[in-house]
């Protein structure tokens, strides 16, 4: 009797033993069940969606030169100072411009060269070239600036480029009309699907655009300068400027 109940608790203890090996080693169904478990991935979507706002523009950036010309380089300089002096007097004293508003973009004296079939390339003189670009925001009154820059001494208007000092503001209203498209966009979506959305995941911005900043010639801006006696002046019509930007948002669904 003694000797069958030893046995039982030698096999009872072997299985025991057996089975603890199995569940270090991972196996055994009981153990792979608990943990092949895996948790419900939500339902997403995600959508790309525009926001802009159309704005006038409220500063120019004008860009005008001096040319000056002489038989000798310091010829040349010295003319093209005088012309400039001209030109300061102008944008300080008449339009009460801020001198932090006007930058010098470019100053060199050239040789000029004549081509011809007899003697070639023929030294001509030298030209003296005083670029600057003017911050400028009466805009109402640009057409007069250039008139009198020009009569002035500046005989060279490179252009006019009309932008907005405003743009962070603007920004925030083209972010908020993309965000609402956006949510637009993935109710149609999330209905389609028969679903509904819950809430936003992750939000991804792009870049902000300013679309067209209008960057012009004096031809393009339709500058149309009158003569002195037809009493008129130039006439630029700036447009408006488009800021745009882009998200990209995800939703959940349920």
């Amino acid at each position: 009797m003694k000797q069958r109940v030893m046995k039982v608790l030698m096999v009872a203890t072997a299985a025991v033993v057996i089975g603890w090996f199995g569940f270090a080693k991972g196996e055994g169904s009981v153990v792979s069940a608990e943990t092949g478990a895996v948790s419900a991935q939500p339902y997403t979507v995600t959508v790309a969606a525009k926001g802009s706002v159309m704005v006038e523009p409220d500063v120019a950036y004008l860009s005008l030169a001096v040319e000056s010309r002489g038989a000798k380089a310091s010829d040349a300089q010295k003319a093209n100072a005088d012309k400039f002096a001209g030109v300061e007097k102008t944008l300080y004293e008449k339009f009460g411009i801020d001198k932090k508003d006007v930058k010098t973009t470019g100053f060199d004296v050239q040789p000029e060269y004549n081509y011809t079939e007899k003697d070639g390339r023929v030294l001509k003189g030298y030209v003296a070239t005083h670029s600057i670009q003017v911050t400028y925001r009466k805009l109402p009154e640009i057409g007069k600036l250039f008139d009198a820059l020009t009569a002035s001494g500046a005989n060279r208007l490179d252009g006019v480029q009309f932008s907005t000092e405003k743009k962070d503001q603007y920004e925030l209203e083209a972010l908020k009309k993309a965000m609402d498209n956006a949510g637009a966009k993935a109710g149609v979506l999330a209905t389609s699907a028969k679903r509904e959305l819950k809430g936003v995941v992750n939000i991804v911005q792009g870049d902000v655009v300013s679309s067209p900043i209008l960057y012009a010639t004096a031809a393009q801006a339709k500058l149309s300068v009158m003569s002195d006696s037809g009493g008129a002046s130039s006439s630029v019509q700036s447009g408006q400027i488009e800021i745009s930007t882009q998200v990209t948002v995800q939703y959940e669904m349920k």
